[in-house]
């Protein structure tokens, strides 16, 4: 199929600090140093000429500083972490308890106190790798952002409904690949690669 072609590259951001086994979310949490040596072999996969995207928050841009010297990314708030509301900071056991009324097998709508949903956060990805993608036609893309972000970007690229997203798995620094192509007015997603971690 012929026609133009934009190339999505999503990064998961380096590791956070201190918050294992808890609702982080929107918090402005520091990410751990990456390993030069890894940051290098991540770089070296990347095309020169790519437009650098990211999360607002500081772990994903930190990320994008250590894969690339000199970048500065466009902060895309549609690209932020989920919004747990008041259940940030606390740890997923001790949220479990408190609501053992909800849902958890359908965790696609269950709300947090003052946040979002993963469908929420699902329809502003949409919103926004469309709207960037028509911006940016037949440029290739680099995004760091958050597991749950790249989770609803394969959700659009595949097809696949938000519950089945969930259970992919995207490890920090892990890349996923995935490529638009507009041909006649027909529009078209492919996947390269989902959770590839390099050196792995």
């Amino acid at each position: 199929m012929s026609g133009t072609r934009t190339e999505w590259i999503w990064i998961r951001h380096a590791p956070v600090q201190g918050q294992e086994n808890r609702y982080y979310g929107q918090l402005d949490v520091a990410s751990e140093p990456v390993d030069p040596s890894l940051a290098a072999a991540i770089a070296r996969r990347l095309p020169a000429t790519a437009v650098w995207l990211s999360s607002p928050l500081v772990r994903a841009r930190a990320t994008a500083f250590a894969l690339k010297d000199g970048v500065d990314p466009i902060a895309v708030a549609a690209f932020n972490d989920q919004n747990y509301g008041l259940w940030q900071g606390r740890g997923f056991n001790d949220v479990f308890a408190a609501n053992r009324t909800l849902d958890w097998s359908n965790p696609v709508d269950i709300q947090p106190p003052e946040g979002e949903t993963f469908f929420d956060l699902a329809t502003r990805v949409y919103e926004g790798v469309q709207r960037l993608t028509d911006h940016y036609s037949g440029h290739t893309l680099v995004c760091i952002a958050h597991a749950n972000v790249i989770r609803a970007a394969i959700a659009l690229a595949l097809d696949i409904d938000l519950g089945t997203a969930l259970r992919i798995e995207v490890a920090p620094l892990s890349v996923t690949r995935l490529g638009h192509r507009i041909s006649e007015g027909v529009s078209q997603w492919s996947v390269g690669c989902i959770n590839h971690e390099t050196g792995h």
